[in-house]
Parts: structure tokens; sequence; C-alpha cells
């Protein structure tokens, strides 16, 4: 992806937009689901959270994580907790809402009806497409002021730094120990 990335701001002008898009929206999958420690790390909170209110269009940033990790299809409650990190019980009352927005919907697997799967409603993946396209001109606006070379390497170095984020596995939030 490193060295895809290089080249990923010619692709796009080049006209190879449909294999260039879609490495984008996998980095921004990864910019989406682990970005947002390096974005407290790099932003100021008040710039931090006027950007995140104008590209994710009022999406709660978990739900968007969420959302990100349903875009690669249906997944079991159990394995979504695992890839956000957080305790089944929290990504039950998380689905809850997402399903109350109706952006996402649980689906009970065939044979197995106990086993439930979660995935994007049509609503759902128009909103998260819309945050990418959001997200896509933000990039653009950003990286306009560079030349050719330099938005190569922008982009190189942003898929190394997602790489780098991708490859921690969330560590899951501690639970409390309540003493008597």
């Amino acid at each position: 992806m490193l060295d895809e990335a290089a080249t990923l701001w010619f692709a796009m002008t080049a006209g190879r937009t449909a294999r260039a898009g879609q490495q984008l929206d996998e980095l921004l999958d990864v910019l989406l689901v682990r970005g947002q420690e390096l974005a407290h790390l790099l932003l100021s909170r008040r710039l931090s959270a006027a950007l995140y209110r104008r590209i994710a269009g009022g999406i709660p940033p978990v739900q968007l994580q969420a959302l990100a990790v349903l875009a690669g299809g249906d997944v079991r409650m159990r394995e979504l907790a695992r890839r956000l990190g957080l305790a089944t019980s929290t990504v039950t009352r998380l689905v809850d809402r997402l399903e109350a927005a109706g952006l996402a919907e649980r689906r009970s697997e065939r044979p197995d009806r106990r086993s439930v799967l979660v995935g994007l409603t049509t609503p759902g993946r128009e909103a998260l497409h819309a945050v990418r396209r959001r997200l896509r001109a933000f990039l653009r606006d950003l990286i306009a002021g560079l030349t050719p070379r330099e938005q190569g390497e922008f982009l190189r170095l942003l898929a190394k730094l997602g790489e780098g984020l991708s490859v921690r596995a969330p560590e899951p939030a501690p639970v409390g120990i309540r003493s008597r």
C-alpha cells in the first residue's frame, strides 16, 4: 500500500479514478477507525471538533468508526466490539443508536437465528459515502498548494502512518473493578 499511496494522487489525476478511489477509501477507513488518536495529537481540541463536525455531518465519532467497520460487510456483534476495542455491552447500545438513526440494522444469521449480524442500511452506506466525499474534498484542498511530487510524498507518508495505526489492535476499554 505504501508504494501505491505514493502514486495515488497521480493515479487520480491521470484518469484511473476507480482504483485510486478504492485505495483512498481504504486509507480513509484506516483514518476513520484509528485516525482519531492522530487527530488529537495534531490538532487542538477546538479545531479538531470544528473540523470533525464539518466532515462527519453530525455523526458522533464512535458511530462513524462503527460505520467504517460495517462498510466491509455484515459482522457479528462480538466482532464489531473487538474491532472497535469496546465491550460487547457498549456495542449493543451503540448499535441501538445506529438503528434508531436508520444507519445500521441487526440481521439474524441463518441457520442459527441466535447469531446476530449487524450491517449497514442504504442510508448508512450513503452517510458514510457523504463523509468520505467531504473528507476527500478536505484532503484535496489541504494538498492543493503542494507540487505533484509533494502530494505523492504526503500521501505516501500518510499511508505509512495509517499502516502504523492499523498494525496495533485496539485495546478494549478497561472494565472497572468494584470492591465491596
